[in-house]
C-alpha cells in the first residue's frame, strides 16, 4: 500500500507540476516556468532515490549484493542530485525552485488527508448533494478572476522601478567619470551603494524575506543599540537555546513527581518516550537499540520542536538556517563514526569501508568500494543538513508567499489586512515539520545501524562462545 501510494503521488505530481510550470511560464515568463518544472523534477527524483535507498537498506534481501549495489547507486544519485540542485540555485530563483520542490510533498499530504477524510460521515454528508461543491467551484473561479484581473490591470511596481532605474542609468552614463578620473575605492563604494539602493527600492531583488520575529522587531525598533545588533546576529542560536531550555523544563516538570496513575503532562511525555523507544529498538534491535534511544529520541523531539516553533507568531524556526542543520548533521556523522570505531575497531571500520571483502572478487572491488563508501559517509551530513534546511525554509517561504498574495488580493481596499490564504498551509506545515523530524531521525538511526555489527556475526560469536 505504501509503495502504491508513492507511485500515485508521483503520477499526480507530474500532472500538477506540469500545469504549474505551464501557468507560470504563461504569466511570468519561460525562465520562471522552467524553474518551477525543474524544482518539481528535482523533488520527484529525490523521492525516488530515497525510496530505493530505504527499500534496499530495510528489505528482506538487504544483505545481498544486488541490494548493496542499489544502495550505492542510490547514494551516488543523491550526491549527483545535490550537485544538480546547487547548479539550479545558481541559475534560477530560489523561491520558484522551492515552489516546484514542494509540489510532490503537497500532493502527498493531500492524498494522506483524503484517505483520512473520505471514509468519515461528515464528508459523506457534505457530498450528499452537489451544491456545496458548486459553491466551492464558484468561489475558486471568482477568486482566480479577481487575482488575474488585478494582475493584468497595470504593470507591477517592480517593472516601473526597474524601468526608472534603467532610464536613470542610461541618462547618467554619458556624464559618468572614467575609471582613471575616480579613485579605485570610491568607484567600488559608489557601485556598491547604487546596488544597495536599487535592492532597497526594488524590493523584488532584495531576496526572499521571512516573517519578522521578535528579535527582528527589536533590532528594527532600536537600530543603534548594540544589544539589538547582538541579538539579531545570534538570533538563530538564541532561539535554539531557548527551545532546548523549554524542553528541559517540560521534562523536569513531567518527571518531578511521577505517579502510578499519571497526570496529563506525564502521560504525554511517557507516551512519546515509549513510542520513540519502540520505534528505534525495532530498527536497531533489542541488543543495541536501548543504548541509542536517548540520543535519537532527543534528536527527534528537538528537531520537531524547532520545526514547529516557527509557526508561533513572531517566532522563527532555527532549522530554517543552514548553520543549525549542518551542526545537527555533523553531530550525527561524528557519533556514527565513533560507534563504528567502538563497535568494530579500527581494523573492522576499515574492513567495513572496504565492503567487507571475503572473496577474490570482493578484494578486487576494494579500490572501487572504499572510495564509494568514504564518499557516501561524507555525503550523509550534507544530505541530512540540506534536506532539513530546504524543507523548513521552503515551508516558511510558502507561508510568506501566500500571506503576501492575500494582502495583494485586498490591495484595492487600501487597508492593512489581507485574506488569510496561508491558513491552510499552516496545517500542512504541521505535517511536514513532523515528517522532516521523522525523516532526519530515521536516517540517523539507519546510519547507526550500518555501523553496528551485523546480527548474523553476533549470533555466530555467541554460538562459538557457548561451545
Amino acid at each position: 500500500m505504501g509503495l502504491e501510494l508513492l507511485a500515485r503521488v508521483r503520477r499526480t505530481s507530474l500532472w500538477v507540476g506540469g500545469m504549474a510550470a505551464l501557468l507560470t511560464a504563461t504569466y511570468a515568463g519561460l525562465a520562471h516556468g522552467a524553474a518551477v518544472a525543474l524544482g518539481a523534477a528535482w523533488s520527484l527524483v529525490n523521492l525516488v532515490l530515497l525510496e530505493h535507498l530505504i527499500v534496499a537498506l530495510t528489505g528482506r534481501d538487504r544483505r545481498t549484493m544486488p541490494a548493496t549495489i542499489r544502495s550505492i547507486a542510490s547514494i551516488g544519485g543523491l550526491m549527483a542530485l545535490f550537485v544538480a540542485g546547487w547548479l539550479l540555485l545558481e541559475r534560477f530563483p530560489a523561491a520558484l525552485l522551492m515552489t516546484g520542490f514542494g509540489i510532490p510533498y503537497a500532493v502527498l499530504v493531500l492524498k494522506a488527508i483524503s484517505l483520512l477524510v473520505l471514509p468519515t460521515g461528515a464528508w459523506q454528508r457534505f457530498t450528499r448533494t452537489p451544491w456545496p461543491a458548486v459553491a466551492v467551484l464558484v468561489a475558486l473561479l471568482a477568486g482566480a478572476w479577481a487575482v488575474t484581473s488585478m494582475g493584468s490591470a497595470a504593470p507591477g511596481p517592480g517593472r516601473r522601478v526597474r524601468a526608472a532605474a534603467a532610464q536613470e542609468t542610461g541618462t547618467t552614463s554619458g556624464t559618468t567619470a572614467t575609471p582613471t578620473e575616480q579613485p579605485a575605492g570610491a568607484g567600488a563604494a559608489a557601485e556598491h551603494e547604487a546596488e544597495a539602493g536599487a535592492h532597497a527600492e526594488g524590493g523584488e531583488d532584495a531576496g526572499p524575506e521571512k516573517f519578522a520575529n521578535v528579535i527582528t522587531v527589536l533590532s528594527r525598533a532600536f537600530p543603534d543599540a548594540s544589544w539589538a545588533h547582538f541579538l539579531h546576529h545570534y538570533e538563530v542560536v538564541i532561539f535554539s537555546l531557548f527551545i532546548a531550555l523549554a524542553l528541559c523544563v517540560v521534562a523536569m516538570i513531567a518527571t518531578r513527581n511521577p505517579k502510578m496513575i499519571p497526570e496529563r503532562l506525564q502521560n504525554v511525555v511517557e507516551m512519546v518516550v515509549e513510542g520513540l523507544s519502540n520505534f528505534i529498538v525495532d530498527i536497531l534491535g533489542p541488543r543495541h537499540g536501548p543504548r541509542y534511544v536517548p540520543f535519537l529520541g532527543t534528536l527527534f523531539v528537538y528537531i520537531l520542536a524547532m520545526n514547529l516553533f516557527g509557526l508561533i507568531p513572531f517566532m522563527d524556526s532555527p532549522t530554517s538556517s543552514l548553520n543549525v542543520t549542518v551542526a545537527l548533521a555533523l553531530i550525527v556523522f561524528l557519533y556514527s563514526q565513533y560507534i563504528g570505531f567502538r563497535e568494530l575497531g579500527v581494523v573492522g571500520w576499515i574492513d567495513h569501508m572496504a565492503g567487507s571483502p571475503r572473496t577474490a572478487i570482493g578484494w578486487a572491488l576494494v579500490p572501487l568500494m572504499l572510495p564509494i563508501h568514504l564518499m557516501g559517509e561524507l555525503a550523509k551530513p550534507i544530505s541530512l543538513a540540506c534536506r532539513l534546511f530546504g524543507n523548513i525554509f521552503g515551508e516558511d517561504m510558502l507561508l510568506v508567499a501566500f500571506a503576501s498574495l492575500g494582502i495583494t488580493v485586498l490591495s484595492f481596499t487600501h487597508l492593512p489586512i489581507g485574506l488569510p490564504l496561508q491558513l491552510p498551509f499552516l496545517f500542512l506545515a504541521l505535517l511536514t515539520s513532523t515528517l522532516q523530524a521523522l525523516v532526519f531521525t530515521v536516517l540517523s538511526t539507519i546510519y547507526f545501524l550500518l555501523m553496528l555489527p551485523h546480527d548474523d556475526h553476533g549470533h555466530e560469536g555467541e554460538a562459538q562462545h557457548a561451545h
